[in-house]
C-alpha cells in the first residue's frame, strides 16, 4: 500500500512471479491461476502453523487461555505480517468459539483470504505506478479471475493435511519447458 512520499516495499519473489504470469498475455490464464495457490503458500508457511494448531487443539475449553497463549506465540513471529494476521486470525476463531481442527482450518482459510486481498491490491498498485493504466486494469482482469477460481478453504485443508509440515522451500511454482508446454496457439 502506498504510505504517502515513502515507496512501498519491493514485491517478493513469488508474488513478482504471480504479476509477471499476469501481466505477460503469453501466459494462459490456468497459468496464473496456478501461480496464485504457490505464491499464498509460500507466504502463509512463515506463520507457526503447527503451533498455532496444536493451541487450538490444546485441552483447554476456555477462548481466553486459547487467546492469551496465541498472544505469546506472536513475540516468536516479530516481523512476519503473514504469521501475525494468521494468529490474528486464529484470535478471531477461538473469540468466536471454534476450536481444535476446524477452529485452525477457520483462521488459516481467512488468513490466507486476507493476504490474497492484500497481494493483489499491492500489484496492481505497482503496475499502476510503474507502468500505464492499462496494464494496471489488465493485471487486474487476470488477478480478479485468478482469485475468483481460488478456494481458500480447499487450500487451508491442503496445507493442514499434509504429513509432514510444508516448509516454504518444498513449494516450487510448476515451470513449462517442454515445446508441448507453451502457450496455445
Amino acid at each position: 500500500m502506498s504510505d504517502g512520499p515513502h515507496r512501498s516495499q519491493p514485491m517478493r519473489s513469488h508474488w513478482r512471479d504471480l504479476a509477471q504470469r499476469a501481466a505477460q498475455s503469453a501466459f494462459a490464464p490456468e497459468q496464473v491461476c496456478e501461480a496464485l495457490p504457490y505464491a499464498l503458500k509460500r507466504d502463509i508457511l512463515e506463520a507457526p502453523i503447527k503451533d498455532i494448531r496444536s493451541i487450538m487443539s490444546g485441552g483447554s475449553l476456555f477462548p481466553e487461555m486459547r487467546i492469551e497463549q496465541l498472544e505469546a506465540l506472536r513475540e516468536t513471529c516479530r516481523g512476519s505480517a503473514s504469521a501475525n494476521l494468521a494468529i490474528d486470525c486464529a484470535v478471531e476463531a477461538a473469540r468466536n468459539g471454534l476450536m481444535g481442527d476446524t477452529g485452525t482450518e477457520a483462521a488459516l482459510r481467512n488468513a490466507l483470504e486476507d493476504v490474497t486481498r492484500s497481494a493483489l491490491r499491492g500489484m496492481e498498485e505497482h503496475y499502476e505506478r510503474e507502468a500505464s493504466s492499462r496494464s494496471a486494469g489488465y493485471l487486474r482482469t487476470r488477478l480478479d479471475a485468478a482469485r475468483q477460481q481460488l478456494d481458500c478453504g480447499a487450500l487451508a485443508r491442503d496445507i493442514l493435511a499434509s504429513e509432514k509440515p510444508l516448509s516454504r522451500r518444498s513449494v516450487t511454482l510448476p515451470r513449462h519447458t517442454g515445446v508441448d508446454e507453451g502457450p496455445p496457439l
